[in-house]
């Protein structure tokens, strides 16, 4: 019973070394291949919307292609990268864009190269905006299989404040009303009115980037029995946005008193009448 026992023991040990040494093994095959992956040519997003405004210009946009893999560190040697544009964009060269230039190099230590695309904001269509999709065809080393980028060139009409007076049907909800839109007595500003509610807004003036704020302690949205005047106020600098071509706008915003802000937003989008 004794030698059975010793050699139960043995077995137990062996069994446990070579469970060690196949870990090892494991983990040394790991340390190997780690960062050994192939070197793949891709675009930095899949897909994007391209605000321009509509001046008449030739612009210029970049759009970033750059490696991943390996260590997803840079490498020690250019990498040349050879991109076309995809059958499936609806936008046309010569029309809304062209592509002067298909062959880009990133440099050895860099990770991202920009490609150059010219845009012609003179034909784009602020209501039927045109998709460019390119793609990547070669590179030196490898391509991803995201080698593709969907670009929505999307024309901006300049800001014209007069353009947004008149009447508009806000929804909040389910529930639609009819509000007013005057000038404000400050710069760039407007003040809806919607029943008894008043909310004065300013209008970021570069319509590319068409947000909205409110004007703290602007306009009175209605009166509270204990804490007095509610006012809306600005969430963040890109809750609110306003549409120059067709002069719609979507507010969200907290509605405060002098001691804080009530919980939850209130969401309302207007589209003039």
């Amino acid at each position: 019973m004794r030698n059975i026992s010793i050699r139960s023991k043995v077995a137990g040990l062996i069994m446990l070394m070579v469970a060690f040494s196949s870990c090892d093994a494991v983990l040394e095959q790991d340390k190997t291949e780690f960062g050994k992956g192939p070197i793949l040519a891709q675009f930095a997003k899949a897909s994007t919307t391209a605000k321009f405004l509509q001046d008449g210009k030739i612009q210029t946009y970049n759009y970033p292609l750059t490696i991943i893999g390996g260590n997803n560190e840079p490498i020690n040697e250019p990498v040349t990268i050879t991109i076309s544009v995809d059958p499936s964009s609806t936008a046309v060269s010569g029309k809304e864009y062209t592509l002067e230039k298909t062959t880009y190099t990133i440099p050895a230590g860099e990770m991202s190269v920009n490609a150059e695309v010219k845009v012609i904001t003179a034909n784009l269509d602020s209501f039927n905006a045109k998709t460019l999709v390119l793609k990547v065809e070669s590179s030196s080393k490898g391509v991803s299989d995201r080698n593709k980028a969907k670009i929505v060139l999307q024309a901006v009409c300049p800001l014209n404040l007069n353009s947004f007076l008149g009447n508009y049907t806000s929804t909040t909800g389910t529930s639609s009303k009819t509000s007013v839109i005057t000038l404000g007595a400050q710069p760039n500003t407007l003040l809806i009115t919607t029943g008894a509610e008043k909310i004065l807004i300013e209008l970021n003036p570069d319509p590319v980037n068409g947000t909205i704020t409110f004007v703290p302690k602007g306009a009175v949205l209605s009166m509270h029995p204990s804490y007095g005047p509610i006012w809306a106020t600005t969430i963040e600098a890109d809750a609110s946005n306003y549409n120059s071509c067709d002069m719609s706008m979507d507010l969200e915003f907290k509605r405060c008193v002098s001691i804080g802000c009530f919980a939850g937003t209130i969401e309302t989008s207007f589209v003039k009448q």
